[in-house]
């Protein structure tokens, strides 16, 4: 045992002893007649102690949240171009619900205090005021009726109709338990056909592709997302078993992943992942996508890497990565593409995680930004 510890054990048992000693000096003080506390009222003292923890908790709570409040996710550097309306919804919220916290426990606390127990008061019968229902009733109607509409009109602004001549990113997203797997459609733009009963972990083919789908065969597969930023992202979301829930808090993107019910969600990224290590001041700063949906044991370690970069650097990352023929190839020694030719020849599995590769997506992959209209 170190000597920290044992010094926080010391302190521990010395103010457990101090305890002890101040409960027998009591119990000594009882046993003589001698009550050191009759004369104190013990109503007096929670109205007062009630009415001192407002008067200093109220500017302790708004002096912390001056100075942490920046370090909350959810209320600076939103990365969207819908994440500043979200945030504006939030500080909107935040201001009516702080308003009416500071309100009635104003009225809490000091009632605690004014109307302590006097044994000369008389307690007066109040039972109705249908003004005063009326108000209380009619206020927070109108205004929770205000912020309902709020969000409406911003959620009808983000979902709001793709026009068809808008440039569109493509991704979709597969979650399991327990991690999430991207998908980009490569290089004709259409993803290919995919089915859980084609699923086989052994083979590599975990997202189930129809081997005989040749749409398929330039899909990228990957396990880091990729955004080009300033660009409409479309991003299809899947379960492949239980409930799950993407979730981009920096882009204040968030939609459930529901198994045998695609979900999807539209998004335009307008930070850089390196513009905001600078405006966090931490070089080691990434975004990520995780999940908020409690899906088992695993559940805190669902978390994807994602990247926001300029379009020339996206198309780079692009061409860099290995369609899934390449890959079912380098595994299995299939090549999906000659057997789709009436082909059937086929080699040995490559022994070395990525050889041949760069040869190969010279060839296959072209780099162009996933896109359609």
């Amino acid at each position: 045992m170190d000597a920290a510890a044992l010094l926080n054990i010391s302190q521990v048992l010395l103010i457990a002893i101090l305890v002890f000693v101040a409960i027998n000096l009591y119990l000594v003080f009882r046993l003589k007649d001698i009550d050191p506390f009759r004369k104190w009222d013990p109503d007096k003292i929670n109205g007062t102690l009630f009415l001192l923890f407002f008067v200093v908790g109220l500017p302790v709570s708004i002096v912390a949240t001056m100075n942490w409040s920046d370090t909350f996710t959810l209320l600076i550097h939103p990365a969207s171009e819908h994440g500043a309306e979200i945030d504006r919804m939030h500080i909107n919220t935040m201001i009516v619900a702080i308003l009416v916290s500071v309100v009635t426990n104003l009225i809490l606390f000091y009632f605690s205090w004014r109307y302590r127990y006097d044994k000369d008061n008389k307690a007066l019968y109040y039972p109705h005021n249908n003004r005063l229902e009326i108000i209380w009733t009619a206020v927070p109607a109108v205004v929770l009726t205000l912020l309902v509409f709020d969000g409406v009109g911003v959620w009808h602004d983000i979902w709001k109709e793709i026009p068809e001549d808008q440039e569109v990113v493509n991704i979709e997203v597969n979650g399991k338990q327990f991690g999430w797997t991207a998908r980009y459609p490569g290089e004709d733009l259409t993803f290919g056909e995919t089915n859980i009963g084609f699923i086989s972990e052994a083979d590599g083919n975990a997202l189930g592709f129809n081997k005989e789908d040749e749409k398929g065969f330039d899909d990228l597969v990957v396990q880091e997302l990729h955004l080009p930023v300033n660009k409409l992202v479309h991003i299809d979301i899947k379960s492949r078993d239980v409930l799950h829930s993407m979730t981009l808090a920096h882009f204040r993107v968030k939609m459930d992943a529901v198994p045998g019910m695609p979900t999807y969600f539209n998004f335009t990224p307008t930070i850089t992942t390196d513009s905001m290590r600078t405006l966090k001041q931490n070089p080691d700063f990434n975004y990520e996508m995780s999940c908020q949906q409690i899906c088992g044991g695993g559940h805190w370690n669902m978390r994807l890497i994602v990247v926001v970069e300029s379009e020339e650097d996206y198309n780079k990352w692009l061409k860099e990565q290995k369609t899934f023929a390449q890959f079912y190839k380098e595994l299995n020694g299939v090549d999906l593409i000659a057997q789709a030719n009436g082909e059937t020849e086929t080699t040995e599995p490559s022994s070395e995680d990525g050889e041949g590769a760069e040869g190969e997506n010279e060839t296959e992959a072209t780099g162009e930004v996933a896109m359609v209209k």
